[in-house]
């Protein structure tokens, strides 16, 4: 009996100690792990695609998204026919890339004319804001973001008060 009681004692103090959350390896968990923020980035960046397509699918101002392996950048186009260079203005803040087209128009017989469109995007972590680059060919906006060799730290010290 005091060979059994022993035992359960001896179990019962592994089993507890294992399950101590402030166990050096508590934050080492696969759920805390870098890939587990990177694949809730993905999703944001996904929600963000989709709430656009539902945004504008309605106009006549049509955009596409991708990936451009052969030169190392995110692509974004945008259709945007009868704009010119002046009618556009791209900017970026912080991680949103915000593209906006203005157009107004009058002729002699005083009819006027406005056209407008407006995409606000998340920019990848790892895109280079430094270098993004926009041109405006046969009514094709492209915006190319280059990709960095290396995402940009997320990482700082946060202080105990």
């Amino acid at each position: 009996m005091k060979k059994t009681l022993a035992i359960i004692t001896l179990l019962a103090s592994t089993t507890l100690s294992a399950h101590d959350p402030y166990h050096s390896n508590f934050f080492n968990h696969s759920m805390l792990n870098k890939n587990f923020w990177s694949d809730f980035h993905q999703q944001f960046q996904q929600f963000d695609h989709q709430i656009n397509k539902l945004q504008h699918s309605g106009g006549n101002i049509q955009s596409k998204q991708y990936f451009d392996k052969n030169n190392n950048n995110y692509v974004v186009e945008i259709k945007a026919l009868g704009f010119n260079k002046s009618d556009v203005n791209i900017s970026n803040t912080q991680n949103t890339l915000t593209i906006k087209g203005y157009k107004k128009t009058s002729n002699k017989k005083n009819t006027h004319s406005e056209s407008s469109f407006s995409h606000v995007l998340t920019l990848p972590m790892d895109g280079d804001t430094n270098n993004i680059v926009a041109d405006l060919k046969n009514g094709i906006l492209k915006v190319s973001i280059p990709k960095l060799k290396q995402p940009k730290p997320q990482s700082r010290k946060i202080h105990i008060q």
